[in-house]
């Protein structure tokens, strides 16, 4: 009896010293992960076999999964397929839900490399179901920055920009800011692969943003991918001393945490640097270097690309022997890559072919089923011909019947849509004029606070000038010079003729003025220059809403800083944003003046959309075409 309380409390406590050392390999893992990534993959794989030892599953299930994060950052994606499948199984086994949306996430993006698009969205809509039901926001960020990739991989742009733009506006109690620099990231890409000087400038802004995010982290292999692809894009817009600045801060931070994949990237855009200052023997040594060290973490197609180019930088220094050896090298490995491709071909025919075989097969056989159920239809068929005519005019009948219930139906509708357009018409007329009449009756009381108002503080100001010399004359005068401050503020605010006379810089100078007092202002405009571009009708509606939205904020949400921020492309988008209390759009109506912009938005064939909570502050957005 003894004996056996002895090896059990042996057995216990070899078991928990066991559990202790694969939460100190864990602890150590997440310490190294974006320092030394070779380091940390020796600590995941450490703890993978101890847990293996122990067999229980929730730790073999967390080590596994630490080690196929850090085997995908080094793209060795053959050995992260399989382990996440295997992974997905274990999650699913231990109730693990926000394992299993990330590694959803893993396979979505391994398919995607692979370019199965189809099951790579399909691994991804999983994530993003499991994240949104239980809560998992930060993972839910992920998921929208996987699929805008893939977007961008599959050429819908669009959907992407949507997408992003959608989680970075989003209010979420936990946001990660190395998701929201890579959101910033992704955005900078879309744009980056456009040729329009627009877009590249919008690349930059967006990369420069990622960046700002990205330097409060500890997150060295993030700030190794942002560096570099800022680089690049500095390279396309010929800024070279900037461009190498920052590509050599990509591989300060690559070699720092030993991230060899991205030091085979960082080489090949040293490389281009070099080439197009026309250091050619420079640029030769950074293609070489990428290929002979890291050539190993590329795949096909982007080491074909690299000796093209090497090939090219030997040419131009000359050396035409070395670049015909690499062009040989280059013909080599496409018609590999072409035999690869050839392969996969042939085996996805096979495939169709043996599964259309069978298809045809079982057609075969439910032809045969069909001919012998119709041979017995036959003296049913004979039986029933002689009321055939019959049955053909009751279906002419029907029919007849049938067309001219679809062609009242279809006059209904079409008197239906007509009343509707005239509807919509009276509406519009009944906005425009609304807004004239707005219009006219700002333009009077402008008029009568600069004629009116403003002249009798000239009145009493002079008035003042004629007292005696005292304290209490020139805390009248001051309090007369603030006023009549205000009054010449309010009066240009009003005026329409100040409105279309002055920019709208110069307007947004006025609000500024206006309420500086009561909190700040910060305006974003991008691109500036397209200001100038922008209708008369378009700025006033633009300086009417700021007004109308900025005295709400005023009236209502004790902000402290109020942002707006207007983006000028095909159309306008203006966002305002405010710290304040926010509130509860289901328990509060909406105002007169948020009705009036909304009318406003509609006549201008635009979009308004707020969001809000209580203690969140509030977010308008509105978009409007350019015309």
């Amino acid at each position: 009896m003894n004996k056996f309380c002895v090896i059990f409390l042996f057995s216990a406590t070899v078991f928990s010293q066991n559990t202790a050392n694969i939460e100190r390999l864990h602890f150590l893992y997440k310490k190294e992960e974006f320092c030394n990534l070779p380091k940390a993959t020796e600590y995941a794989k450490q703890a993978v076999l101890l847990s293996k030892k122990i067999g229980k599953d929730h730790l073999i299930l967390q080590s596994e999964y630490y080690l196929v994060e850090a085997l995908y950052k080094q793209r060795k994606i053959k050995e992260v397929e399989k382990k996440v499948l295997f992974c997905i199984n274990l999650a699913k086994k231990t109730n693990n839900l926000k394992i299993l949306s990330s590694l959803y996430i893993y396979d979505g993006k391994i398919k995607s490399r692979l370019r199965n698009y189809i099951v790579s969205l399909k691994s991804l809509e999983k994530a993003s179901s499991i994240a949104l039901k239980n809560g998992f926001y930060t993972i839910f960020h992920k998921v929208i920055n996987a699929k805008a990739t893939l977007y961008l991989k599959t050429k819908n742009n669009n959907k992407a920009i949507t997408l992003l733009r959608g989680i970075i506006k989003k209010s979420f109690s936990e946001k990660s800011d190395i998701s929201m620099a890579y959101s910033n990231r992704i955005l900078g890409d879309l744009y980056f692969n456009n040729s329009i000087k627009q877009n590249k400038d919008s690349s930059a802004y967006f990369y420069r943003k990622g960046i700002s995010i990205i330097k409060k982290t500890e997150n060295d292999y993030v700030k190794t991918n942002m560096y570099l692809n800022y680089g690049d894009l500095l390279l396309q817009r010929e800024e070279y001393k900037e461009a190498l600045f920052y590509l050599g801060l990509a591989e300060e931070k690559a070699l720092s945490i030993l991230a060899y994949s991205r030091l085979y990237f960082i080489n090949i855009s040293l490389g281009i640097y070099y080439y197009d200052t026309k250091n050619y023997a420079k640029a030769i040594e950074k293609f070489e270097k990428a290929l002979n060290q890291y050539g190993k973490y590329a795949d096909g197609d982007q080491k074909a690309h690299s000796y093209w180019m090497l090939s090219g930088a030997l040419y131009d220094a000359k050396q035409y022997k070395e670049g015909f050896l690499y062009q040989e090298k280059l013909i080599l490995l496409k018609d590999s890559l072409f035999t690869i491709d050839k392969n996969k071909t042939f085996e996805k025919l096979q495939t169709e072919y043996e599964v259309a075989h069978k298809n045809t097969k079982i057609a075969l056989l439910e032809k045969q089923k069909e001919l012998e159920s119709q041979r017995k239809k036959i003296i049913l068929i004979v039986s029933l011909f002689l009321f055939i005519p019959a049955i053909l005019l009751i279906i002419i009948y029907r029919s007849r019947i049938k067309a001219q219930k679809i062609i009242q139906s279809q006059q209904l509708k079409l008197h239906q849509k007509e009343k509707e357009r005239l509807e919509q018409q009276q509406q519009i007329e009944r906005i425009e004029g609304y807004i004239a009449g707005e219009e006219k009756e700002k333009n009077r009381i402008s008029l009568e606070l600069h004629d009116g108002i403003g002249g009798q503080l000239a009145g009493i100001k002079h008035y003042a000038n004629c007292l005696d010399d005292s304290k209490e004359k020139e805390i009248l005068q001051e309090n007369l010079m603030n006023v009549t401050k205000e009054v010449r503020l309010l009066s240009h605010s009003l005026s329409y003729n100040y409105s279309i006379k002055h920019s709208i810089n110069d307007l947004l100078e006025v609000l500024q003025e206006q309420y500086k007092n009561h909190f700040t202002i910060e305006f974003f405009i991008y691109p500036e220059e397209m200001l100038l571009t922008i209708s008369d009708k378009n700025k006033l509606f633009l300086y009417r809403t700021l007004q109308e939205l900025i005295n709400n904020i005023y009236k209502y949400a004790k902000a402290n800083t109020v942002t707006v921020s207007l983006t000028i492309t095909d159309e306008l988008v203006l966002i305002v944003e405010d710290d304040g209390v926010g509130f509860d759009e289901k328990q509060t109506s909406k105002g007169i003046g948020l009705e009036n912009i909304k009318e406003r938005v509609a006549n201008l064939l635009g979009e308004f959309s707020i969001d809000t909570l209580p203690n969140r502050g509030v977010s308008i957005i509105i978009k409007i075409p350019c015309n």
